[in-house]
């Protein structure tokens, strides 16, 4: 994402918030309108009872009036006062509130569509991460600030020219007083809001390091590790660390705060409140050329007056604050996605073929390069294992296969199609696919299988069954409709990492895809759960293709092909017996894996030691027939 430019201008201040304001009106425009006429009340009643009422009033008074004219006067602006004020709080307690709920609904909804357009290589980048961060940050009270902003300017300039003939058509020389508010908003408090931002941007880092420790700290996922070791006193120590980094920033800017904080109130309110009161004073006591009536009414006009500047000032300023902030929300929302998932494309087919990989290299954006020239055929309705060391690239290989990245080098082609020119939602729905670090949610059982698909509840019971975890859910209270985890009520169920991840196998059997990819789908099962996960994939396949991760290499020997990654490249590739045969990598590999497990079983009595025996005894007679 395209960092918004340090060199910030007022030019590019007025688009920022003329880009809010447009967004505004499109999620909730009567709001926008009635805050509008808000502020329009407002300035008027700023103007019209702090000068024409009052000099309307003394004006009455000193022309002996009769009572029920004076009284006629006082109803009429009482039922004014009446009908302004009760639009007002019928705006604030009424409108506003639910407005700005739509306002907040409509923003974030628009936020997280973007956030799902784009790759996942934009959240494994720390700068984009801290700019995503920036831009999510109280973006809605930032929208709706900037609309009142906008009003306030609009009105605040008719309104300061409607109050400057008034108080000149007093005293033309009070118009110098006023001068006070106008240096301490745009010299002062500019300075300040820029200094603001510059703190804010700053300790951006600092706050999410911090907030990162909370998590740890406070998130039961963590809670054993806390308690059992020591990694506590080092989060803690990071997070003193990041407390000491926002304390740095504070301190750089705290001299110039101060300064300007100063000047702002000093030129703001000091100036103008006490110039007026001693101007006022001279001119009535000691000149003798104004009468009290007189001083009343301006008095009373040069406080609103002032008010009136201060706040159309503050709004100008505010607003130059909040373009700055913008510049992030904007930079974020007009990124344009390298791999977007809106974008168009062929159709994906309904059959998968043949899925090829031609001299395909890959790097993350920092690192070396983590595939190097792979290339392989895996045909329809073939079982495709990949094994290898940890980090020899075989969860990369995946991501790229469900075009999560795209290669750096070489192609994928899907029926002989590169897969870049399929549409990628399409694309992606051919695959069901179960990840060893995926998430349970805390929603219902029902909504971790389906995830989104309208699936009916018998396939969502097939697929529990086949991930062997069933007769678990049955047994909650609520079955399918069972909220998992604590996060939002008390009575969620807590699942064993075996089950998690069963559930999450669960996810695959019940998609009707052509191609099932399983990465580590029993790295936490026990030995039985494994065998029997591992039946269940292979009676869920039918004529399906299918490509698995396993570092078990006793799981991968019936598969029809194995691709042998390490250091990148693709080391080996054909069945168990081929690889066996060629006494190769993977033959030691394996011949090692065996002897572990059968040392296993021959010194420990296994309850249901039938299965093992099949399971192991296969994987002995082929390691001892690959000799």
């Amino acid at each position: 994402m395209k960092i918004p430019n340090k060199k910030y201008n007022i030019k590019t201040a007025v688009k920022n918030n003329f880009y809010m304001l447009k967004l505004a009106m499109e999620l909730c425009p009567g709001r926008v309108l009635c805050s509008g006429l808000v502020c329009l009340s407002g300035y008027f009643s700023w103007l019209f009872f702090s000068g024409f009422f009052l000099k309307k009033l003394v004006s009455m008074l000193e022309e002996n009036r009769s009572y029920p004219e004076i009284l006629g006067f006082l109803a009429g602006t009482i039922g004014l006062f009446f009908f302004l004020s009760l639009f007002e709080n019928w705006y604030e307690e009424r409108l506003k509130p639910l407005a700005d709920v739509d306002v907040y609904q409509g923003l974030y909804r628009r936020l997280y569509e973007k956030v799902c357009n784009m790759e996942l290589a934009c959240f494994e980048d720390s700068e984009f991460y801290n700019r995503y961060l920036l831009a999510m940050e109280d973006t809605d009270k930032r929208l709706l600030q900037v609309v009142d902003n906008i009003w306030q300017i609009v009105f605040g300039t008719a309104a300061v020219a409607v109050s400057w003939v008034m108080l000149f058509s007093l005293d033309k020389w009070a118009i110098l007083f006023v001068l006070g508010p106008v240096i301490g908003n745009f010299v002062f408090a500019a300075a300040l809001n820029r200094i603001s931002y510059r703190m804010y941007e700053e300790s951006a880092i600092f706050k999410r390091i911090a907030d990162y420790v909370n998590r740890v700290v406070h998130l039961s996922d963590y809670a054993k590790e806390i308690r059992l070791t020591g990694i506590f006193h080092v989060m803690q120590k990071k997070h003193r660390e990041s407390v000491e980094g926002m304390t740095k920033v504070i301190d750089k800017y705290a001299l110039r705060s101060i300064l300007n904080g100063w000047g702002y109130l000093y030129f703001t309110f000091t100036i103008m409140f006490e110039g007026v009161i001693f101007y006022g004073a001279y001119r009535t006591m000691v000149a003798g050329t104004m009468k009290l009536s007189e001083y009343s009414v301006l008095s009373s006009l040069m406080v609103a007056v002032s008010w009136i500047l201060i706040g159309y000032s503050n709004s100008l300023t505010d607003s130059f604050k909040q373009g700055m902030y913008i510049a992030n929300l904007r930079a974020f929302m007009e990124y344009e996605p390298g791999m977007p998932e809106d974008s168009d494309g062929v159709p994906a087919p309904e059959r998968v073929e043949r899925i090829e990989f031609q001299n395909v290299s890959f790097s993350y954006r920092t690192g070396g390069p983590v595939l190097k020239r792979v290339s392989f055929t895996i045909q329809a309705g073939v079982t495709c294992a990949i094994a290898g060391y940890n980090g020899a690239g075989k969860t990369t290989l995946i991501k790229l296969l469900l075009r999560l990245y795209d290669p750096t080098e070489g192609r994928i082609l899907v029926n002989g199609r590169d897969i870049r020119e399929y549409n990628l939602r399409s694309y992606r729905r051919l695959f069901a696919t179960a990840f060893q670090d995926g998430k349970i949610l805390a929603r219902s059982v029902r909504d971790n299988v389906s995830m989104g698909e309208k699936i009916p509840e018998e396939r969502i019971w097939q697929a529990l069954k086949l991930a062997g975890t069933d007769k678990t859910i049955e047994a909650l209270t609520c079955g399918l409709d069972t909220v998992l985890t604590k996060e939002f009520t008390e009575d969620g169920a807590v699942l064993s990492g075996g089950q998690a991840q069963k559930i999450i196998a669960a996810r695959a059997f019940v998609q009707d895809s052509p191609v099932m990819v399983f990465d580590e789908p029993s790295s936490a099962l026990d030995p039985i759960a494994e065998y029997e996960l591992f039946q269940s994939i292979s009676r869920a396949k039918q004529d399906k293709l299918l490509v698995f991760i396993s570092h078990r290499l006793s799981s991968v020997q019936n598969a029809d092909q194995i691709l042998l990654l390490g250091g990148g490249h693709l080391m080996e590739e054909g069945s168990h017996l081929e690889l066996m045969r060629r006494n190769g990598e993977y033959a030691a590999l394996y011949r090692m894996q065996a002897r572990n497990y059968q040392a296993v079983w021959e010194e420990e009595d296994w309850v249901g030691g039938s299965i093992f025996t099949e399971h192991l005894s296969g994987g002995k007679e082929a390691a001892e027939g690959g000799r």
